[in-house]
């Protein structure tokens, strides 16, 4: 019998704008000793099912959604984990639909306690439990402003159980034009 594990919905920039995220992120972890990870919008996170089931969900989703911008902001902070330090999006039609459509599809396969409050769509850069002024100094060194914007192609599927260097990308799956 399959086993049940924990996925993720990955949007991951590409080309310089990866490059340049990534070499942030990769700076931020090696100098507070932090997990270090690809660049990424999560889409939906906390998604539970046998694997071929998980992949044939995200390629349906991947079928319902065309591409779509996303635009960075500002960066901001919480006494989160996973939202430690992070970049905000600008919340579009497009970004929240496409959370609406995988929340749809993956309704079943949720099980995230936070599934039903509010989407907020960002860009982490680093995870981990850190003071207040940790994250304000960094904020002072790297500038609070990022106006970039970037073109979703693609979702990601990620495996996300365990540690996260124990994380991997199960399969990329095209937007439909």
């Amino acid at each position: 019998m399959a086993e049940t594990k924990k996925y993720s919905l990955w949007l991951i920039p590409t080309g310089d704008i990866y490059n340049k995220l990534a070499n942030l992120i990769s700076q931020l972890s090696e100098k507070y000793s932090a997990p270090h990870f690809d660049p990424h919008v999560t889409l939906l996170s906390q998604v539970a099912g046998v694997e071929d089931k998980i992949v044939s969900k995200t390629s349906q989703l991947a079928k319902l959604v065309k591409p779509y911008k996303i635009k960075l902001t500002t960066i901001d902070y919480l006494d989160e984990y996973f939202r430690s330090l992070f970049i905000k999006i600008k919340e579009t039609e497009e970004v929240m639909n496409a959370n609406i459509k995988a929340r749809e599809i993956f309704s079943e396969y949720i099980i995230d306690r936070h599934a039903d409050t509010k989407y907020t769509p960002h860009l982490s850069l680093l995870y981990g439990n850190f003071p207040s002024q940790v994250k304000k100094e960094i904020i002072k060194e790297t500038g609070k402003e990022f106006n970039i914007s970037f073109e979703i192609k693609s979702i990601h599927l990620f495996f996300t159980e365990g540690e996260v260097k124990d994380w991997y990308k199960i399969k990329e799956f095209p937007l439909s034009y």
